[in-house]
């Protein structure tokens, strides 16, 4: 197994064989209680391999008491340990005897009063640290580092420009793009960080780079992430919906492409996920008929109003919507298809397990 440079981007050197994984191997997931965390615990508990999840707080019961369940409706054997991303040696313990690595956990926000800080540093140092536990452990043979479909556009490319593996986002900023800037600068740390150990090191590295991840939520406050969208929908927030356009895919198939990309021996390089692009109009469709009985908006938001939205809404900044109201951007996910089999589900039942689940849960 090679993994190559043309994939990631990255000068790299040979791997070793041998890496995959085998039943009841123990699996380190970073960021075990968040949406796609906890979906990646479940696919791992159910394809039979152990699991020690890490979260910031281990005895706090009421963030954990979906992943308990979860084990138990699996019958798989799962521990939870704390661990915080900003601080060197707190995933020690987490990875010491894992041969296997998912990286799930960072941030998720948009804006924040110290972006740095709040965003950049959390996805930079959190990857830096827990590649540094990884190091000290020296037994791992396979890492899974979850990325974005963020590191992968430039916002600058031509629209008729079709991103893949191959690309990097080269545009983002701090000021303008916080989010994107840090998921890119994680990314990279990492794919450099195997590239300094070269020969010596004991594992090799595959990163996933998923678009707008929808799909059931497992708890009440996976509502914060990206399935907030539809719970604003849902919830009659708007009057209208916005003119988004989004690459879409299911968490669930987020999750099996970390399974998979554990399981096939020549995972190597970046993987791109993504079932097509969906405008936000659609999904609001979609939810109108599955839900009749919510206030799903009909119309679609003039794009000038979204900017008056956005004065009051911190999770949106002006730089967003410039980048994103009425754009479609052009991607291809071929090789998560071909290389590790996900098996797209339609948008149409992504939505709709959304839009129960947010229900079921008292969210929208």
């Amino acid at each position: 197994m090679q993994r190559l440079a043309s994939e990631t981007g990255l000068g790299q050197a040979a791997a070793v064989s041998n890496r995959a994984i085998q039943q009841g191997d123990l699996v380190c997931v970073t960021g075990a209680s968040g949406y796609i965390g906890s979906h990646t615990v479940e696919a791992l508990l159910r394809a039979g391999y152990r699991v020690r999840g890490t979260v910031r707080d281990a005895n706090a019961s009421a963030k954990t008491a979906h992943l308990s369940k979860i084990a138990d409706d699996c019958g798989g054997s799962l521990e939870l340990v704390s661990a915080d991303l900003t601080e060197p040696g707190a995933f020690d313990a987490a990875v010491a005897d894992c041969p296997y690595v998912c990286h799930v956990a960072s941030s998720v926000r948009l804006t924040a009063d110290d972006p740095q800080k709040q965003i950049v540093d959390v996805a930079l140092n959190g990857t830096k640290n827990v590649l540094a536990s990884i190091d000290r452990a020296a037994c791992a043979r396979r890492v899974v580092v979850t990325s974005s479909i963020a590191a992968v556009v430039d916002e600058e490319k031509p629209l008729a420009h079709v991103f893949d593996e191959k690309d990097w986002n080269e545009s983002a900023t701090l000021k303008q793009s916080p989010y994107p800037l840090s998921k890119t600068l994680a990314e990279r740390a990492a794919w450099k960080h195997v590239e300094t150990l070269g020969d010596d090191a004991s594992y090799d590295l595959v990163t996933i780079n998923p678009t707008l991840v929808l799909g059931p939520l497992l708890a009440e406050v996976h509502g914060r992430s990206s399935p907030a969208l539809l719970k604003d929908l849902l919830s009659g927030k708007f009057p209208a919906t916005p003119d988004f356009r989004f690459g879409v895919v299911d968490v669930r198939e987020v999750a099996a492409a970390h399974v998979r990309a554990l399981e096939v021996e020549d995972a190597a390089g970046r993987y791109i996920l993504n079932n097509r692009n969906a405008a936000l109009t659609e999904m609001a469709g979609m939810l109108r008929s599955a839900f009749p009985d919510r206030k799903t908006p009909k119309r679609t938001m003039p794009n000038f109003l979204m900017y008056g939205v956005a004065l009051f809404d911190k999770r949106i900044s002006f730089g967003f919507l410039k980048r994103s109201l009425s754009i479609v951007r052009r991607i291809d996910a071929h090789k998560s298809r071909d290389q590790l089999g996900i098996d797209y589900r339609s948008i149409e039942s992504t939505v709709r397990d959304t839009g129960q689940s947010l229900v079921d849960l008292g969210l929208a």
